[in-house]
């Protein structure tokens, strides 16, 4: 390497120090605020999923201008926002008839997160006492929703497995404890919602478990990004 280019690479380094997230989270919080007051007051409004998309779609715009990701890292990532991103439109169009179609969205968006919280997983990482409450919570909803989901046993045990891994990963890789806690409500979110559908008949409403998705993925997304920055 010629001394010539330390000055370029000195540049470089320094402009991605400077990228600030802060713009990209306050476009997430105030487009996940605009979508439940319009679900609180204009309960018909038949386009909201224009709004619901905007924070996965504010997150996907975030992964795509760091620079301190690892292509193969920054390609699961941006699946992953991507596909909850799908997920949040298929449910809001219609969380009844399209509840598997928006299943699978959000499998896949797990399966990217995950992938990438497996190469940044730490060997012996001294939070991994911390999964264990993971899987705990996760054998219970299992004992609990599995008498009541007759055909569709397998797609939701598929998924309650992914996103137990992806939480598991999250607290063992290599990212702040704030992504790892964003994990985990993102998957209490899933639970309060399976509880929702096939277990206590629409109960807890959308109007509290959307909330909680919302902040489970602004934690886990940017607790990731802010993540790597430091390093």
């Amino acid at each position: 390497m010629h001394f010539a280019e330390y000055p370029i690479i000195n540049e470089r380094m320094k402009s991605e120090k400077e990228i600030s997230y802060m713009p990209f989270m306050a476009v997430y919080v105030a487009a996940a605020v605009s979508f439940m007051l319009v679900k609180i007051l204009m309960p018909d409004f038949t386009a909201s999923f224009v709004i619901k998309v905007i924070p996965a779609l504010t997150l996907a715009v975030a992964i795509l201008i760091t620079g301190q990701l690892a292509l193969p890292q920054k390609i699961a990532m941006l699946a992953g926002a991507l596909f909850c991103g799908a997920g949040d439109v298929i449910l809001d169009i219609d969380r009844v008839r399209l509840f598997v179609p928006g299943l699978a969205a959000f499998l896949l968006g797990h399966v990217g997160f995950l992938i990438l919280l497996w190469m940044r997983r730490v060997p012996k990482s001294p939070r991994r006492v911390w999964m264990i409450p993971v899987l705990l919570f996760s054998l219970a909803m299992a004992f609990v929703l599995v008498p009541q989901l007759g055909s569709l046993l397998v797609p939701v045990m598929l998924y309650l497995v992914v996103i137990t891994l992806m939480t598991m990963l999250a607290i063992v890789a290599d990212v702040r404890p704030l992504a790892a806690i964003g994990a985990f409500i993102f998957m209490l979110s899933d639970a309060l919602l399976a509880l929702a559908k096939f277990v206590f008949n629409g109960h807890p409403s959308p109007l509290f478990t959307i909330p909680v998705y919302f902040t489970g993925l602004f934690l886990l997304g940017f607790g990731i990004l802010l993540s790597v920055r430091s390093k």
